[in-house]
């Protein structure tokens, strides 16, 4: 009996986890970045590239939603862990920062962007470092708070699939 559960409650996981997904899309592309060398899986079904002027990395924004999600990397020569991650959390503007983790190679800073609303905008931030320590990578996904059920799946894929630049 404990086995026939065990294998239904497996089941019913595997069965969802693509449903989850289908809610984001299933269009991933790869992208490369060709100036520090880290990558990622891209939503391209959902989200359309925005011109970013100039800025390095890439913008995406959430065909017909709010969400967004950028790309990017630059150098990190005599930069602590430390200190990019203050820096980023001071540049954030108006935001809470509701949960951090990281270790001596990356970091992840998430919370909100009180910008119409408290609470309003989620803020998903991961940073990972060269191996040298001379680059950093990092994404940030933003959406509003009320998907983030929807939005969940699509922060998990960028985990898995986001990588540090190349040293």
């Amino acid at each position: 009996m404990f086995r026939q559960i065990a294998l239904l409650v497996t089941a019913l996981s595997i069965g969802m986890a693509p449903a989850a997904l289908a809610q984001i899309g299933a269009g991933f592309k790869p992208y490369l970045d060709s100036t520090y060398g880290y990558s990622a899986q891209l939503p391209l079904d959902d989200f359309a590239v925005v011109d970013p002027q100039g800025t390095p990395g890439i913008a995406l924004r959430e065909i017909g939603g709010q969400a967004t999600i950028n790309l990017y990397g630059g150098p990190a020569a005599g930069m602590t862990r430390d200190a990019l991650e203050q820096r980023l959390e001071a540049g954030a503007g108006t935001s809470t920062t509701t949960y951090r983790a990281g270790g001596n190679s990356w970091f992840v800073l998430s919370g909100y962007y009180d910008r119409a609303q408290p609470q309003d905008t989620i803020f998903y931030t991961k940073v990972l470092f060269s191996a040298d320590q001379q680059t950093f990578s990092a994404f940030e996904i933003t959406f509003p708070a009320g998907d983030k059920p929807r939005f969940a799946p699509l922060v998990e894929h960028f985990e898995d699939t986001f990588t540090r630049p190349r040293p």
